[in-house]
């Protein structure tokens, strides 16, 4: 064999070589590339599930004040009786048993709804609604924070004292109190992919 033919088949096989690294490369360089769209469309599914999830919360704590203000469209769930447990509408007069974050284990300890094609499936929660467009279940509990049922009183309940102007009168310079429980709201909304979120609040009661 020539010394021609040799050189040749010396740069033919470094040619292979440099193709066979090149494309190693740029192979690395598109699985990297794969692995950098999955993230962001994952972020941005996460981002809109956190939005839609705070929106839900939301709406969610307007309900839970509407029933307890006994202002609720559904005449059925306004929280009539402050003084007793009344679960049918989601209400506790006596605080109950909570985990470690301070959230009532009788709502964390409830199973992930059911699901169809159309999102999540109703648990017969009271006050719960489905919002479709979203696929998430929003579900609101309300405590009064006291340790007994029964009419408030400093004994039992956490209060706060409001004060308002007497009966007697504009100009008089005098008012008159009333000390009242606080109740606490916590929230839970179910999403798609088992995701969960809670929220509370606290509000000064009647």
């Amino acid at each position: 064999m020539s010394r021609l033919q040799t050189n040749r088949i010396h740069q033919a096989g470094t040619s292979l070589l440099v193709a066979m690294v090149a494309l190693v490369a740029m192979m690395t360089a598109g699985m990297a590339l794969m692995r950098s769209v999955d993230s962001a469309n994952q972020a941005a599914a996460n981002f809109s599930m956190q939005q839609s999830a705070s929106q839900n919360v939301d709406m969610a704590l307007n309900e839970a004040m509407l029933a307890y203000l006994q202002s609720h469209p559904t005449a059925g769930l306004n929280m009539v009786d402050r003084n007793n447990n009344t679960p049918g509408v989601s209400y506790w007069a006596v605080q109950q048993p909570q985990g470690g974050e301070g959230l009532p284990t009788a709502l964390t300890a409830l199973a992930a709804p059911g699901w169809d094609a159309n999102g999540p499936v109703a648990t017969g929660w009271a006050g719960e609604q489905i919002d479709t467009q979203s696929r998430q279940l929003r579900r609101y509990f309300v405590e009064r924070l006291c340790n007994a049922a029964g009419v408030a009183s400093a004994d039992n309940c956490q209060m706060y004292t409001l004060e308002y102007p007497s009966n007697g009168g504009k100009g008089t310079g005098t008012s008159d109190s009333d000390n009242l429980p606080y109740i606490r709201i916590t929230v839970r909304v179910d999403g798609p992919k088992g995701a969960v979120s809670y929220a509370q609040m606290f509000m000064k009661g009647e």
